[in-house]
């Protein structure tokens, strides 16, 4: 395989080309001026994907939706923490949690997941990833679900409650996907924490959002897209992902009404992760109790200075 070499002015005058062809001066008929703002943070988060992408305004820059605000004990935190990882590493994260109108949660969960996706394409971000409330998410979870650049990429989950057996309600298909065996394609997998460009939704339609994580396999599979699972990054969900199909009818109203409950009574549990420190601690806690996990200046005096005494500002905070 060769590869192309740049001719000197000599070698392109020998060949017949002119000065008027070598675009060398600002001025020259066939330059282009370009002024996007693209700073040399962003092209180092885009690092070797520069050269294959689109200019964009902002590169990488990610749209995280929660699927509702019914955190699950050590889950919003981790989230934060993911959060502030992802900004660290010079991404820009923006967090909004979705809420629904319906009654019954199995149909509000479709609901707010389609919100989610017209809210990433009305936004212009280049990534959406949906999160449910039960996700216990690592710090590094989106950054390394970003290096893969696929359309559709999922973590693989470890469910902690496994509330049914594999053989009565798999997690994906195939179902024996085992950690460390790297970027695996599937026909589908549950939508627990999922990452998307995007683009594919501008072809989905709604309907495909409201059927079983297999429907939504099949919807992506009708666009040329497939679903794939990065078994090197695993997050831990707290409860198994819903099977109707697997209760019985009284299990089944009788958890519509807990459910129903917990939405009108229960506060969200926003607090900071075990032994926080505010003193040290890199995080932020608010009157209420509530956890922002920002950058602290209290171990960098320089930075505490150019503060002028102000609270650090939140990142991110509730709508």
């Amino acid at each position: 395989m060769t590869t192309a070499r740049k001719w000197t002015r000599e070698e392109l005058a020998a060949q017949g080309i002119d000065e008027r062809g070598i675009i060398d001066r600002s001025n020259h008929p066939m330059a282009l001026a370009m002024s996007w703002d693209i700073s040399p943070q962003d092209l180092q988060v885009l690092g070797v994907k520069a050269r294959s992408h689109y200019s964009r305004i902002k590169p990488e820059s990610i749209f995280i939706a929660a699927m509702g605000n019914l955190w699950e004990p050590n889950a919003w935190w981790r989230l934060q923490d993911m959060m502030l990882y992802s900004a660290q590493h010079g991404y820009s994260v923006s967090l909004q949690e979705i809420k629904a109108a319906e009654l019954f949660s199995t149909d509000a969960i479709w609901n707010m997941r389609w919100t989610a996706s017209m809210m990433a394409m009305n936004s212009g971000v280049d990534w959406l990833l949906m999160v449910d409330n039960d996700a216990l998410l690592e710090k590094d979870t989106l950054v390394r679900l970003l290096q893969h650049d696929r359309p559709v990429v999922f973590p693989l989950l470890n469910d902690l409650e496994q509330r049914y057996p594999i053989q009565l309600a798999p997690l994906s298909a195939p179902a024996d996907l085992k950690p460390g065996t790297g970027l695996q394609p599937v026909l589908w997998a549950a939508m627990s924490v999922m990452l998307f460009n995007p683009k594919i939704f501008n072809a989905l339609d709604s309907n495909a959002w409201r059927g079983s994580d297999y429907q939504f396999g099949q919807c992506l599979d009708r666009l040329g897209h497939r679903v794939y699972v990065d078994t090197d990054t695993v997050v831990a969900v707290a409860k198994s992902p819903s099977r109707l199909a697997a209760k019985g009818y009284d299990a089944f109203w009788e958890g519509h009404r807990r459910m129903f409950e917990r939405l009108k009574t229960e506060d969200r549990d926003r607090t900071a992760p075990p032994g926080f420190n505010p003193e040290t601690d890199d995080g932020w806690v608010d009157k209420d109790g509530t956890y922002f996990a920002v950058p602290t200046t209290r171990r960098h005096p320089k930075k505490a200075a150019q503060s002028n005494g102000h609270k650090e500002k939140k990142l991110w905070r509730p709508s």
